[in-house]
This record gives structure tokens, C-alpha cells and sequence, in this order.
């Protein structure tokens, strides 16, 4: 160690500190996994469960109840195995790296992880040349000393009475594990959230197992979500959510630095030291000021002052709300600054999670930060009591504890049999958490009047609210039991109670993700009864805190942006633009926030309140699109200095705008000129959009599931006539302008043979053989309906749209840049759902414009054009090389009901120049001249009904860039880039004429 402990702490680490520290974490795994395994099967002779006769030494049997504590949940002995294995390992590394992180903060007199040269650690040198033990005991056992004695004041981490730590690493082991150590810089060890990654990486296997699970068992939850919180993420939503409450709360909204007062680097890199950053304007360098006075709960002192965390992980938004509240003490109260740090801890911060070694982290890390503050204030840190509670369901079982409740409480009163009701609730509802809802469960049978009289005489005065009740229930059973595991769970479980019944002025997560598929049973269907929104972990997170946080309190989190467009999300949406909050802040990241996380996922701070009187607006912010390492300066340049780039990346937008569009999508970047193209009386279709007020211009369906595919499907050259099987849309594939229809279905008698099939589903039949679009339901860009044949089928996956006039002039508007920026405003997501579709608007004026006709029919030309060349098209007539010489001769077996198409339109013909003496390459390069022309024309008609559908709608020139630079930035594609076509400057064949000459020799074989 590099003994310079007097250097600032690091708050976040880079993420060249965090790969390297991820690579010194999986080495050290693998290494203390490897010896307790050795230990256990070796030593142990417990590689497999002992016979119940067996006979077993008294360190064996401990072990095996340890093991099988494992297999409670269901888990077989090597499963157990293989988590107890894991468990020790982690406990083990956990503890190295606590106690390193006290030693580069002097918190430890005689390092127990540094080796000297000699062998020895300062602390097993003291031990040998003090009490004379041996040089090979006295490493370990001075590890162990350390333990135990910080065990007295921070138990939860170094309490060696555990099952996990029944296995100490042998000497090398332990050697080696602190060699790993040394690999860190001190610099990094003194960092705020290092513990939270250690943590994050050693448990990425488990975590990289459970992705791959369609369901999650409930120990599952805990370790699927461990996605930790990047530190400048944690400062913009506490800036914008604490921070601000608090200036608002003390009319110092003016106090915020002004943006040209600092540059964003500046703001970047400022420093948390009490000299640096001394009042919470100056700290809190991410906060984006309001034009107008905003509103917050009030609060006389500090101490009234609550946050939570409901699903707290290692603590790190904690963590960084303690730097936000040791301001607010300094600058409201006239105590020591060396007292502030214990009572931050003891007032106003708050912890919820389900894993006990989470819990553990969170109360360690704000230790090592409190201490680390009152120390450099020359002041002694004593350890309060931090209300960091575990909701394990485990602390449910209070049996031990029933005896004390009945005479507290009255056996068999009302509020005897609730409280039942939520022991057994949470006992046998494993990984429900912060999501038990207890004033839900509680209110009904509170009365302060009536539970006074049941309850014997302790506390004095009546309880006003469910929460003082639990309070001094709390305190009447701490003095009513012992120290027995029963009745320490029954505290447990107490607490855990009080803490989900308080009010907080702020909520601060990064909660849970998991739709309810996902979701073990037993929780999802307790969701169900218990909360409004649909079951999925992070919605019902947020509704959780916004019933216990006060009003115009903040509630702010990273979460994943689905609940900005999904359509499950509606009524969620609704709320919460309407009257029951009001998003005062949102960041869209996108991927890549969270190291190893696939999700895309936005940054929130909601006002909670009734706002139904009054127009609330928003700040939006756009960072989905910019690569992971640039996020953060992004957002620090669009809001505080001149931007970066030429893409609008900061919105204010009044929620009600949100509600134009159906649905409720909070596509904040659409200006309300495009937005208001909603406002229409007629859309593609009204039932499936359910949108009851508005008229249809067709309908949109799903067509034929066979059954049996490999049974009832076939290439259509594969068939001799077109009576018993029909063209089948299946769908799947790209159907810009015109899908390949290269499948037949055996539809002979009506489709008697498949509607006689069990597994078949033969819906919506009466729109077979009509003339309508499908469109492609995943893509990743737009541009994705076609023209279906009305001698066609289609399938399930092939969605149809079947408008009561005539198709072309709506196959030209859905194919129009437009409508794709339409569907990126109700979801930016490559599924194109029917109800989306469904809901794009409709101007009668469209249905008139001959010229969206006449071009939809001369784009359909161009395709066919090309596709008469395609050996598995329904157009194909012969390959292009014959056709440039003006034979088109199609064998039989290419015969097909679509082919009369060809007939009513305008096709593209070469220039008939070459000769049939002409060589090989002249033919292909005439060919590739014609195919290149062929591409030039269908390119531009694609360009010409952009342009005419702008035209229809006056699009202004300033929102046709708007709507294109949308489309690049959330698709694979950039309309504004056009690759020229010049057939003239070709002079030799393409690329592919060794493929065409193929298909020549193919073709005259048939």
C-alpha cells in the first residue's frame, strides 16, 4: 500500500478501474472457491452427503447443517454444495477487501492484508514477537483477531459466527488472495463504491446463468439484478431529486450556479471535500434549475429530513445522499461537523433489500464513510443504529416471537390476526421485499382509539398512525424478549415493518427488473392483488415508494425505458403525466449504463402530488444514442455548455402534449406540429387501437397458423397447380412494397384438410384472397408494408391490413418516412405491434392524392422489374443476362397466380443493345447498367412519395429534418444519405456476375 491515506477518496471509479478490478475479483474467486472446495471434499470427506449413521467429527457436522441450510429452498445436496461453496468464497474475499479498505483509511493500526517481505503481515508480527506465536498460525490468527474485533462494532460484516465462516482459507490461499489485493491501487480501495463492484463481479457468473432463465426462482431476484449504479447516473438523479427539494424547500432555487459559471468539466470533476464543495449549490453540480419556483415538503430541522432506498444494493445512492444531507446539517444547524456524519446515519437514511450481504455492504460502506468524515473533522465516530433492514423472507419466521405478540397485542384481537396475515404473507412469498405492502394489509383494522385498548399499558399516549404504532410495538418487544434466533427475527421482521410505514421526503433506487413472466409466482400473483400497474419488478417499485413518500416529495430511479412506450404501461403513463405526479426530470440513456446489462434504460425524478389543476412541464434529456463512455459528457455539455453536436438533445415538453398521441408514449423529442397529426378522426383501425371515438380506414388482422408447417407448406415450385394449394403469405420476411410470396399452403376445399388438424387456428379466413398490405413486424428500420396479392393467404406472422378502398395510396403512406417517425413516437422498439399500427392516423385527403397512387403503382413496377430476374420470386421470367437480350421464355414450372400483376403496371426494360454474339463480360456490364437503372428509378419513386406525403400533411422544411434525423438515430438506417446511381459510369460487370452466369447455366438446364 502506498500509506497515503490523506488523498481525497475516489467517488466513482473509470472503467479501466473497473475491467481491471473485475480481472483481480475473478482471479481471487476462482482461487478461494478452489481451496474451500478442496477443503470440504478433501479435508472433510464431504463431496457427497454422509449417511445418517455415519459417523461424523463435531467440525463435519456443522458443516453438513450448513450445507443443507442451502438445500432449504428445494436444491439438492450438489447444488447446496456448489452455493455453499460460493457463499464462503464470497465472505471470504468480501472480508479481504473490507479490511483493505479500512487499512488505506488508517482505520486499522497493523495491516492484516499487507505481507512484508519476511512473510508476515504487521498484524501476525505483533502477535509472534509479542505473544510469541509461531510464524506459520499467527497470519491467520491475526485475521481472525481483526474480525472479531470489528465484529463488536460493525457485526453484520465481520461477525465470524456465521455459517459462512465455518472455512478459513489455508495459508497460501490467503497469501495469494492478498497478493490480489496488492494488484489494486490504494486509490481505487479508497473509492466510495469499490465494495458494491467487488460484490457486482464476483457474483457475475451466477448472474450470466440466470439470464438464460425464462423464470426466476425467488433466490434468483436478488443476485438477476445486480446491476450497479454508475456513479455520475447516481449524481444527476440525487442532484435533480434531494438536491433540488431541498433549495426549493428553503426558497434557494437561486443559489444553483448559474450554467456558464462552471464548465461542464468543471462541474465533472469537482471535488466532494468540505473545501471544495462547502453548501449543496456548490455540490450538487448536475442539478438543471427550473425557470420557476418549484414546490417541496417543508421540514424545520435536519433530522426530519428521510430517504430511502428500497432495493439498496451495496448503498451507493445512499452513499452519495450522505454528502447531499452532511451540507443541509451544515448549513442548517450549529452543531460540530465531526457529530454530523452518526447523525446522518441515525436520521435520515434508509435501506431495503432482499439479500442479506447486500444489506451488509450498504451498512459498511456508510460506516467506512461516516467515520472516514467525522475523522478528517478530528472527531470520534461511534457507530449509531443505521436503519439498513434485510427483507429476506426469512426474518418472517418470528414462531419463537408469537408469545411476545399476544401479550403486546391481545390474542386474537383483530390486530393480532393482520399481523398474522402479513407474517405468513411475507414468510411464504419469498423475494417479495420492499413490495410487501403493510399499510395496505394494517390500515384497515388501525384505529388509535381501539388498538390503545387492546394493547397492554406501555408507550404512553395514543398512536396516530400506523407507523408510530409499529414504533412503539417495536420498542414493547425489544424489552419483552431475548437474544434467541425466533425473537431477534421477530425484531428483525419489526423493523423491516417500520421502515415500509414511514413517510420520506425522497426515494432513490435502481430497482429490480423483471417482467411478470419472470417474476416468481407467488410474487407476481401478490402484485396482482395488491398493486394497480401490471406486474413488472420496477413498476411496481415506483408505486411502492410513491405510496410511502410525502407529497411533493421526489421519487427518482433508473429504470428501464420500456414504461415510456409499452403499451401494458398505458394507464402507469396516464397517471403520472396527469394528475398523480409529474415527471420533472427524465434522461434517456439507452444501452450500456450498466456494465454487462443489455437493457436500455432512462433516469426519472418524479414529483409525487395531485397536479390535476395545473400544467406541469418537463426536462427531457437524449443520450440513447451516444456510445457509453461519452454519456455523461453529453449530458454535461447539452445542459451546461454549447452541446457537442447538431442533435437536439434537451426538451421541455408540458405533460399534457404527451396525451395527443394514443397511448401516452412520453416520445418527448416529436415538436407539437407533428404530434398534433394524431389529433385525427379516422386511423388505420380504430378496435384494434381501442380507440372507440374514431373511425376506421380498414381493419388489421393475423391470418393461418397450419398446425404442421413441414406438413402443409411448400415452395411454390414445388406444387403443379395452383386449385389445391393457394400463395401463402407466411410472413417473417422484409415486405417492403412487395413480399416475396414464395410459399403455397394446401388450402384445396377451403382449407377442409388443415381446419380438420388439431393445433391449427384458421382466423380471420373471410380476408383471405382480398387485396390489402402486410408488413413486416420486426425490422430494424421502416419502410415495411407491401402489396399482397389478392390471390394470396396470409399467416400469422404475415400481419395483413385490409383498407375498405383501394390499396395503393395507403401502400405509399405507410411506406413514407413519416409514418416510420409515427411508429417511433408510440415505440422506438423493432416490433411493430398490431395496435401500434393500428393507431397511425388517416387524412381522407390521402385516399384522393392520385399522385401517392400512381407512384405506389410505378414503385411496385420497379421491384417486380428486378424480381422477374429472381430465381425464387413468383415474377421470375429468366435471369437477367437473357433478359437484357429480350428473351424472356419462363419455364412452366414458374407459372404463378401473382404473375398477372406484371401486366397492369409499367415494368423497367433494358436497351435490347446487346447482340447474342455479344461476350459474356459485355452482357454483364449491360446487365449491370440495367439493374443499377432499375435501382436509380426505384429509389427515387421512394424519395417522390417522402415528398408527396410531406406535401399532403405541409410538413415544414425544419420538421422534415426532424423527422429524418430521428429516423437515423433510432434505426439502422439514415434517410438522408442516398447512394448515387449512375448507370452511365458503369463500364464492367457487378460483382455478382459469376452468380449470373451460374443462373444462365441453371436456367437452361430447367
Amino acid at each position: 500500500m502506498d500509506g497515503q491515506s490523506t488523498q481525497p477518496r475516489k467517488a466513482q471509479l473509470d472503467k479501466e478501474e473497473r475491467e481491471h478490478l473485475e480481472d483481480v475479483v475473478t482471479e481471487m474467486r476462482d482461487r478461494v472457491e478452489a481451496n474451500v472446495r478442496y477443503q470440504l471434499e478433501d479435508e472433510y470427506n464431504l463431496d457427497e452427503k454422509p449417511d445418517d449413521d455415519e459417523s461424523l467429527s463435531e467440525e463435519q457436522e456443522e458443516l453438513v447443517e450448513a450445507i443443507e441450510l442451502e438445500a432449504a429452498d428445494g436444491h439438492n445436496w450438489d447444488e447446496a454444495h456448489g452455493q455453499y461453496i460460493t457463499g464462503v468464497g464470497y465472505t471470504i474475499v468480501n472480508r479481504l477487501a473490507a479490511l483493505r479498505c479500512m487499512e488505506v483509511r488508517d482505520f486499522i493500526d497493523d495491516e492484516v492484508t499487507a505481507f512484508r517481505d519476511d512473510g508476515l503481515t504487521p498484524a501476525a508480527d505483533r502477535l509472534v514477537t509479542e505473544e510469541f506465536m509461531l510464524e506459520e498460525e499467527a497470519v491467520l490468527e491475526a485475521y481472525r483477531n481483526a474480525c472479531d474485533d470489528l465484529a463488536e462494532e460493525i457485526e453484520i460484516l465481520f461477525d465470524r459466527s456465521t455459517v459462512y465462516s465455518l472455512i478459513d482459507p489455508d495459508d497460501d490461499t490467503f497469501e495469494d488472495l492478498c497478493g490480489m489485493l496488492d494488484e489494486v491501487s490504494d486509490e481505487v480501495w479508497r473509492g466510495d463504491d469499490v465494495l458494491g463492484w467487488v460484490y457486482e463481479y464476483y457474483n457475475r457468473p451466477v448472474v450470466e446463468a440466470l439470464d438464460a432463465k425464462n423464470k426466476l426462482e425467488p433466490e434468483d431476484v436478488g443476485p438477476a439484478n445486480q446491476f450497479y449504479t454508475p456513479h455520475w447516473v447516481v449524481r444527476m438523479l440525487t442532484d435533480n431529486s434531494l438536491g433540488k427539494l431541498y433549495l426549493e424547500a428553503k426558497g434557494q432555487e437561486s443559489a444553483v450556479p448559474e450554467p456558464e459559471a462552471l464548465s461542464p468539466e468543471e462541474r465533472k470533476e469537482r471535488l466532494v471535500t468540505p473545501e471544495d464543495s462547502p453548501s449543496v449549490p456548490e455540490l450538487c453540480t448536475y442539478l438543471i434549475p427550473d425557470e420557476e419556483a418549484g414546490d417541496a415538503p417543508e421540514f424545520d430541522h435536519p433530522s426530519e429530513l428521510r430517504v430511502i432506498d428500497p432495493a439498496c444494493g451495496s448503498g451507493h445512492f445512499l452513499l452519495y445522499a450522505f454528502d447531499v444531507l452532511e451540507r443541509i446539517w451544515w448549513a442548517e444547524t450549529d452543531l460540530d461537523r465531526a457529530e454530523i456524519p452518526a447523525k446522518v446515519l441515525e436520521h435520515n437514511l434508509y435501506g431495503v433489500d432482499i439479500d442479506l450481504r447486500s444489506c451488509q455492504l450498504s451498512a459498511f460502506n456508510l460506516y467506512l464513510k461516516a467515520r472516514t468524515r467525522a475523522e478528517k473533522e478530528d472527531g470520534q465516530f461511534e457507530m449509531p443504529n443505521v436503519d439498513i433492514v434485510c427483507a429476506d423472507a426469512r426474518v418472517a419466521e418470528v414462531e419463537e416471537g408469537a408469545e411476545v405478540l399476544d401479550e403486546i397485542t391481545g390474542e386474537g384481537t383483530d390486530l393480532r390476526e393482520a399481523l398474522d396475515e402479513i407474517i405468513d404473507t411475507f414468510q411464504h412469498t419469498e423475494a417479495l421485499g420492499s413490495l410487501l405492502d403493510v399499510s395496505g394489509t394494517l390500515e384497515d383494522v388501525f384505529d388509535s382509539s381501539k388498538t390503545q385498548s387492546e394493547l397492554t399499558d406501555y408507550n404512553e399516549g395514543a398512536h396516530q398512525s400506523l407507523h408510530s404504532f409499529l414504533k412503539a410495538l417495536r420498542r414493547a418487544v425489544e424489552e419483552r424478549t431475548s437474544d434467541s434466533f425466533g425473537e431477534q427475527n421477530l425484531k428483525s421482521f419489526l423493523n423491516l415493518l417500520v421502515v415500509l410505514t414511514q413517510e420520506y421526503d425522497v426515494a432513490l433506487m435502481n430497482p429490480p427488473y423483471g417482467a411478470s413472466g419472470r417474476m416468481p409466482p407467488d410474487v407476481r400473483d401478490y402484485v396482482r392483488d395488491h398493486y394497480k400497474y401490471a406486474a413488472e419488478y420496477y413498476i411496481n417499485f415506483f408505486e411502492a415508494c410513491n405510496r410511502v413518500t410525502k407529497q411533493k416529495g421526489r421519487v427518482s430511479m433508473i429504470v428501464p425505458r420500456t414504461f415510456m412506450f409499452k403499451s401494458s404501461f398505458e394507464a402507469f403513463r396516464e397517471d403520472f403525466i396527469g394528475a398523480q405526479g409529474s415527471f420533472d426530470f427524465l434522461a434517456e440513456y439507452g444501452n450500456d449504463v450498466l456494465d454487462n446489462a443489455t437493457v436500455r434504460t432512462a433516469g426519472t425524478v418524479v414529483r409525487v402530488g395531485n397536479y390535476a389543476d395545473q400544467e406541469s412541464t418537463g426536462t427531457f434529456f437524449r443520450l440513447h444514442d451516444v456510445n457509453s463512455h461519452r454519456k455523461e459528457g453529453t449530458f454535461l455539455n447539452t445542459a451546461f455548455g454549447e452541446g457537442d453536436d447538431n442533435i437536439e438533445r434537451l426538451f421541455s415538453r408540458p405533460l399534457s402534449e404527451f396525451d395527443k398521441i394514443p397511448g401516452s408514449p412520453i416520445s418527448y423529442w416529436a415538436p407539437p406540429q407533428i404530434r398534433s397529426l394524431y389529433d385525427s378522426d379516422t386511423v388505420l383501425d380504430a378496435d384494434n387501437g381501442r380507440l372507440e371515438d374514431r373511425k376506421s380506414l380498414g381493419d388489421a388482422k393475423q391470418g393461418l397458423i397450419t398446425g404442421d408447417n413441414d406438413r402443409f407448406v411448400r415452395k411454390y415450385w414445388e406444387v403443379d397447380s395452383y386449385t389445391y394449394w393457394k400463395p401463402f403469405a407466411k410472413g417473417g420476411e422484409d415486405a417492403w412494397i412487395l413480399p416475396q410470396v414464395n410459399l403455397t399452403v394446401a388450402w384445396g376445399d377451403s382449407g377442409e384438410e388443415i381446419r380438420r388438424y388439431e393445433g391449427s387456428r384458421p382466423q380471420n379466413t373471410q380476408y383471405f384472397f382480398t387485396e390489402a398490405l402486410t408488413y413486416t413486424y420486426m425490422k430494424e428500420s421502416g419502410r415495411r408494408f407491401g402489396y399482397l396479392h389478392p390471390e394470396s393467404i396470409f399467416g400469422r406472422a404475415g400481419c395483413a391490413y385490409i383498407p375498405s378502398q383501394s390499396p395503393w395510396n395507403v401502400l405509399s403512406y405507410t411506406n413514407s418516412n413519416l409514418v416510420t417517425y409515427l411508429m417511433i413516437c408510440q415505440t422506438p422498439d423493432r416490433q411493430w405491434e398490431v395496435g401500434y399500427v393500428s393507431k397511425l392516423p388517416w387524412r381522407n385527403e390521402l385516399g384522393n392524392n392520385t399522385k401517392l397512387e400512381s407512384l405506389s403503382r410505378e414503385i411496385v413496377g420497379h421491384l417486380i422489374s428486378k424480381r422477374r430476374y429472381d430465381f425464387v420470386s413468383p415474377y421470375y421470367e429468366c435471369p437477367v443476362l437473357l433478359g437484357i437480350l429480350g428473351e424472356e421464355t419462363p419455364p412452366k414450372r414458374f407459372d404463378h397466380p401473382h404473375k398477372g400483376l406484371r401486366e397492369e403496371l409499367d415494368l423497367d426494360q433494358p436497351d435490347f443493345s446487346a447482340k447474342k454474339d455479344s461476350s459474356l463480360s459485355k452482357l454483364g456490364t449491360i446487365a449491370a447498367k440495367h439493374l443499377e437503372q432499375v435501382e436509380d428509378n426505384l429509389q427515387s419513386c421512394a424519395r417522390a412519395i417522402d415528398e408527396a406525403v410531406f406535401d399532403q400533411f405541409d410538413i415544414s422544411d425544419q420538421n422534415r429534418e426532424t423527422v429524418l434525423q430521428e429516423i437515423s438515430l433510432r434505426t439502422n438506417e439514415d434517410p438522408r444519405e442516398r447512394k448515387d446511381h449512375d448507370p452511365e459510369s458503369i463500364t464492367e460487370p457487378s460483382d455478382d456476375f459469376p452468380e449470373q452466369v451460374k443462373d444462365l447455366l441453371l436456367h437452361f438446364t430447367l
